[in-house]
């Protein structure tokens, strides 16, 4: 199976060091198995040029790049780079889709072990894990069907991972989620759980098995009103997310009395988790 990749990247913020980590790990994993057949598709923001030392001989087989002066959403850049993907004849047959960040990477057999889940299950349409700065092996007896609950508190953009026909039916990102949007972060748990409504059949292995920089509790309060309206909307269809709506909308209480969230920032983010709810379809 063919392992689609979609990142992007602000180089004007001098991050190309970690872009050439997650590069590097995806060319390992393809050198390591000359059966994966990989493709890293990445919108380079904030540059006119790709800088003429960012790729190696070997991974300028396997990457594309899409440059832009200016700089568009999370969201909006994802769904630049899936409409450029669908222009390449990328994910027309039956084969693998994810969305890692520039900041993450493959440590050694974790794409192999990923192509090979999905090869071996035809049911098994998503699939995410953990990650951590400092990733463990994967370990498949440990993996486990998915519950709702697992995908919402445990995908994330540099875990989650879909079977083409899944991302086909999913779509585009919503505009509105997702850093540099309306509502900062939240898109990747929208974008999985309209996944997950869709999968005949959704795996976790409850290990951190991609590298990346450790959650940040600190900053929690900058991404509350995405993540309360992501999970009032998807709570509307699912009854079993609605516990998880009762337990966050107690977390946004706790964060305004220890001055974490602002009593304002609060009432807003529930006006539109309140309309979100609402609009959901039933």
């Amino acid at each position: 199976m063919i392992v689609n990749l979609f990142s992007t990247a602000n180089l004007s913020s001098g991050r190309s060091d970690v872009l050439a980590r997650m590069i590097a790990s995806v060319a390992a994993a393809a050198r390591a198995r000359a059966d994966i057949d990989v493709r890293l598709l990445i919108l380079l923001q904030g540059c006119d040029s790709a800088p003429a030392d960012l790729l190696s001989e070997e991974e300028a087989r396997l990457v594309t790049l899409l440059t832009a002066p200016g700089l568009v959403s999370l969201s909006a850049a994802r769904n630049l780079l899936l409409a450029e993907g669908r222009r390449l004849g990328w994910m027309a047959g039956d084969e693998i889709v994810a969305f890692p960040d520039d900041d993450c990477w493959y440590p050694e057999g974790a794409l192999p072990y990923i192509h090979d889940a999905f090869s071996a299950r035809s049911d098994l349409d998503l699939w995410f894990c953990d990650y951590a700065s400092s990733p463990v092996p994967m370990d498949g007896a440990l993996e486990r069907d998915a519950s709702v609950h697992d995908v919402l508190r445990r995908a994330s953009s540099n875990t989650m991972v879909f079977r083409s026909a899944v991302a086909r039916q999913v779509g585009e990102f919503d505009l509105d989620l997702g850093v540099g949007a309306r509502l900062n972060g939240s898109e990747d748990t929208d974008y999985a759980l309209r996944a997950f409504a869709l999968s005949r059949r959704t795996r976790f292995l409850p290990l951190p098995c991609i590298g990346h920089r450790d959650r940040n509790t600190a900053i929690r309060a900058k991404y509350y009103p995405s993540g309360l309206m992501v999970i009032a909307r998807h709570a509307r269809q699912v009854p079993a997310l609605r516990g998880a709506l009762v337990r966050k909308l107690a977390v946004g209480s706790a964060l305004v009395a220890r001055g974490e969230l602002k009593p304002r920032a609060f009432a807003g983010a529930l006006r539109t988790a309140i309309e979100a709810f609402g609009q959901a379809r039933r």
